[in-house]
């Protein structure tokens, strides 16, 4: 397989980021993890810098990447992330492309003492992928488990979206319709507060992981000024019972907080919100919708409802390093 690989070059656009942000613009299924957005926000907070490659395969523009670095005493001392990674173009993204991508990123960034890597690739995880990394001098880490997500296609109709739905779910989001239900959407940061104030709560009661809320508001103050920040939320009788958080880039959005109160539960409330949050990204001009991670184990619950919409489920070959 190494002799058949295409010529793999990384171009380095750190000094004129706009033709690299443009390319992202239009990468169909390109994650927040990988937006410029998400930068700015994270790597201030952890010490890290923030650089953007595009990979050239034989020549023509196929992908673009974006790693978070530290490092001390020139590099003696270093440590990179690369969070799911690359994005590809469209017509690109095959095992001998992921494969001479890796190889070259492996070049440039080699294992060594003094240096720590973590590297999860957006690399479906079947068997000529996982073989196109294994040819590599990547090392997969013994008890890493494939990253899961599902993506929801919001091109077709709403009809067709509805009919997508799983029956079960299908049948909440009518209750919820029909609950005294009052929903409230806003792209310029209202009820913003309120949102991360029961975000913490919740997650604190509830004790899932996921981002801090520290995390999320630099996110969300990054992203707000580029209007690219959605908020719902639900209400019975003035009484906040539910809110959800959309933060979008490139084509695509990433719901990233839902939470609801017992009554909301009651009501199917957290349907009705992600269902018109559905109608909300469409009529914005987005494309897909990441729903975010799901796993088997410890939020078996969370994954049935992520299911009910419909979408594609989606696993990744894990972490690397």
């Amino acid at each position: 397989m190494a002799t058949s690989l295409p010529d793999c070059r990384i171009v380095w656009t750190d000094t004129d980021l706009g033709p690299w942000e443009d390319a992202f613009a239009r990468s169909p299924r390109a994650n927040l993890l990988q937006s410029p957005d998400y930068a700015r926000a994270v790597c201030p907070r952890q010490g890290q810098r923030p650089r953007h490659g595009r990979i050239l395969i034989d020549g023509e523009e196929a992908g673009l990447f974006q790693i978070q670095e530290a490092q001390l005493l020139r590099r003696t001392i270093h440590a990179l992330i690369l969070d799911r990674g690359p994005v590809w173009l469209d017509g690109y993204g095959s095992p001998e492309h992921v494969g001479a991508f890796f190889r070259e990123f492996d070049r440039l960034f080699p294992r060594r003492i003094g240096r720590k890597r973590r590297i999860l690739p957006e690399v479906r995880n079947l068997p000529d992928m996982r073989a196109a990394l294994d040819a590599t001098r990547l090392r997969r880490r013994p008890e890493s488990i494939g990253y899961q997500t599902i993506w929801v296609d919001l091109r077709p109709d709403t009809d067709t979206l509805r009919a997508t739905l799983k029956g079960k779910w299908r049948g909440h989001l009518r209750k919820a319709e029909s609950a005294s239900l009052v929903t409230e959407w806003s792209w310029a940061g209202k009820s913003l507060l309120r949102l991360l104030k029961g975000y913490e709560q919740d997650k604190t009661e509830r004790g899932y992981p996921g981002p801090t809320v520290g995390t999320v508001a630099d996110l969300c103050r990054v992203m707000l000024g580029r209007k690219r920040v959605l908020v719902g939320t639900a209400s019975q009788d003035d009484k906040l019972v539910a809110a959800c958080l959309v933060l979008c880039h490139g084509t695509s959005g990433t719901y990233q907080v839902g939470w609801t109160t017992p009554a909301g539960r009651a009501h199917s409330a957290s349907h009705l919100l992600l269902w018109q949050a559905m109608g909300e990204l469409k009529e914005a001009g987005y494309t897909d919708l990441d729903l975010g991670g799901v796993n088997d184990t410890d939020a078996k619950g969370v994954k049935t409802f992520k299911e009910g919409l419909g979408g594609e489920t989606v696993e990744l070959v894990g972490q690397y390093e």
